[in-house]
């Protein structure tokens, strides 16, 4: 068997050694990606769970007869996750995930607006309902996000919407 000589051996050793750099910071990439989506998510779930008391609250100060003194306004949402990582978060997830996480996060965002805005005191119920309209699609999608991992959209389950307006019909009732 022939021996390689010094040259060969040393452009070897090169080539092994820059295979090995672009392969461990691959890894570290891939590795820190799957951990923004980590993160993606867990921010979802805790949007979640502030969704829920959000809706409980508004619920409540639709139903009060003594509205506008008795109305417990829900708290704005913050997602500093989504706001700092999505460009980078985006390029790594489906176009459906895509589609979905910026629905929610639409839905958010009108959710604070509504929020900030001056309501005339005969307007503060029908701010309120809009304000628990936004809330409860927010939380629904983010429920059927985190069900289906994006991978099925809200908008082609026709019983769980008609069951969304439903409840929309029903605090719309009291206003």
């Amino acid at each position: 068997m022939e021996e390689l000589s010094k040259s060969t051996v040393t452009l070897l050793g090169v080539v092994v050694g820059w295979l090995l750099g672009q392969g461990s910071e691959l890894l570290r990439s891939h590795l820190k990606n799957r951990k923004l989506v980590g993160a993606l998510n867990a921010e979802l779930k805790d949007l979640q769970a502030h969704l829920e008391k959000s809706m409980q609250r508004c619920a409540k100060s639709i139903n009060t007869d003594d509205a506008p003194r008795v109305i417990i306004w829900p708290h704005a949402i913050t997602h500093p996750i989504y706001t700092q990582y999505y460009p980078e978060i985006c390029l790594h997830i489906t176009s459906e995930q895509r589609t979905s996480i910026n629905l929610i996060y639409g839905h958010i965002r009108s959710f604070n607006k509504r929020l900030s805005r001056d309501y005339a005191p005969q307007a503060i119920k029908r701010g309120i309902f809009l304000a628990y309209v936004d809330a409860k699609w927010a939380y629904e999608l983010i429920d059927y996000y985190l069900r289906h991992n994006g991978k099925e959209s809200l908008a082609d389950n026709e019983a769980k919407i008609r069951e969304i307006n439903d409840d929309f019909q029903g605090f719309a009732d009291k206003i």
